[in-house]
């Protein structure tokens, strides 16, 4: 997310011209490079700019981690997240999305379950209701360094915990095994219950934060049940 000499842009005011000057400052091009510039705004998450060129060009994503650029007096700062449909390298900065939380989760309990996958490198941040000021939406976006590629949806607490990023790996919906999609799978098919025992047999999640899911996995396992 951009900020505005220090703070956070929650209500974006660039216009397309102003897209000339990130190209400039930013990343060192001309117009005459472009075939196309748009410019996505929406009120409480940010702003993005997309380029069309005329010809490919590289970019190194290291030297573009965090950028600036001075628009009418005001510096502007950001940094470069992975592009969609490219899965990241691990260790990169990935903004992740923690979607339809029905506000069941607390901060808390939400770090607990990522912190398994890499590091958290910044606050949660609720997103701003578009169409009503000063309420959020169940939606939390977050940045972190990933050092394993997070499952979709985890099983947390006893509910399921949804979460995204750009470059994900896929779930198979057969075997429920990231990686491949159903058409591609091989092995056995599973169902939820199969996906909660995944996680727990793993060893890398305390039985508490599973929730009821844990223990309803161990009277399936009693046997006089």
């Amino acid at each position: 997310m951009l900020t505005k000499n220090g703070q956070i842009l929650k209500s974006p005011t660039l216009n397309t011209i102003d897209d000339v000057e990130v190209l400039k400052q930013v990343f060192g091009l001309t117009t005459k490079s472009v075939f196309g510039v748009a410019t996505n705004k929406s009120p409480g998450r940010g702003i993005g700019f997309t380029f069309k060129l005329k010809v490919p060009i590289k970019i190194v994503p290291s030297k573009l981690q965090e950028f600036s650029f001075i628009i009418a007096e005001a510096k502007y700062t950001g940094r470069l997240l992975t592009n969609a449909g490219v899965a990241p390298v691990l260790g990169d900065l990935v903004q992740v999305s923690i979607v339809r939380t029905n506000f069941a989760f607390s901060e808390d309990q939400i770090i607990a379950w990522l912190s398994a996958y890499g590091s958290v490198a910044s606050t949660l941040q609720y997103r701003e209701n578009p169409e009503i000021p000063d309420v959020v939406e169940d939606n939390i976006d977050l940045l972190m360094r990933l050092n394993k590629h997070i499952q979709s949806v985890l099983p947390a607490f006893g509910k399921r915990l949804n979460v995204r990023y750009k470059g994900q790996p896929i779930i198979c919906s057969k075997c429920m095994i990231q990686g491949h999609v159903r058409k591609d799978c091989t092995t056995t098919a599973n169902n939820w219950m199969g996906y909660v025992k995944m996680f727990v047999d793993s060893g890398a999640f305390h039985p508490s934060m599973f929730g009821n899911w844990y223990e309803y996995l161990q009277e399936m396992n009693d046997p006089k049940n």
